[in-house]
């Protein structure tokens, strides 16, 4: 089991650079990505990886994202349980672009594979009147927050069923259909 974990790490590790480069590829850049106990005027109050039961209430999943301001566009996949484009549908072309509207899919999976909860949310970059400059271009920051219970399920937020297996668990979080983060915590007894 410690292998495996260590074979895990490793590999994370060495895809990192890839989703950095995918994200680069996107219009958009992933800041800190993390699983915490809390959140304390909507940051992480800590950061964990390890959730023990009889220790902790909720895992809470906290994505920070600086989107870019003005005209650069992000493509938008077509999602049918999202969202149907007349104009991919019917012209089969499927490269429909939008550069204000991202679409969140955040997936908690177990160690057996498992869907423990799936949220998805639609975020307009234009509803945030925030803005940071870095190398003198101007970002829209958005944090992706979500959570779900260890012996409490959470049904608004996607959980469908209590992470009970013990063992290392991972997010996916998707950005229009794309894959943009995998982390990883681990349920203790």
């Amino acid at each position: 089991m410690v292998e495996l974990k260590k074979i895990l790490i490793l590999a994370a590790l060495c895809l990192f650079p890839l989703f950095i480069c995918g994200s680069e590829n996107q219009g958009y850049i992933a800041g800190h990505i993390t699983t915490c106990t809390a959140f304390i005027n909507g940051y992480p109050a800590d950061t964990t990886n390890w959730f023990f039961r009889a220790q902790h209430k909720v895992i809470q999943y906290w994505a920070y994202f600086l989107f870019p301001y003005g005209k650069e566009l992000a493509a938008v996949k077509n999602r049918t349980f999202l969202f149907v484009n007349p104009y991919e549908y019917y012209s089969g072309k499927g490269d429909f672009k939008d550069e204000n509207n991202y679409v969140f899919e955040n997936k908690w999976i177990s160690p057996t594979g498992k869907l423990v909860a799936e949220k998805t949310f639609s975020w307009n970059k234009t509803s945030s009147s925030d803005k940071v400059t870095i190398e003198n271009m101007t970002y829209v920051p958005y944090a992706f927050i979500n959570y779900i219970g260890i012996a409490q399920m959470f049904k608004e937020n996607g959980q469908e069923k209590l992470p009970d297996e013990q063992g290392l668990y991972h997010i996916n979080l998707y950005i229009n259909g794309e894959l943009a983060a995998v982390t990883f915590f681990e349920m203790k007894d």
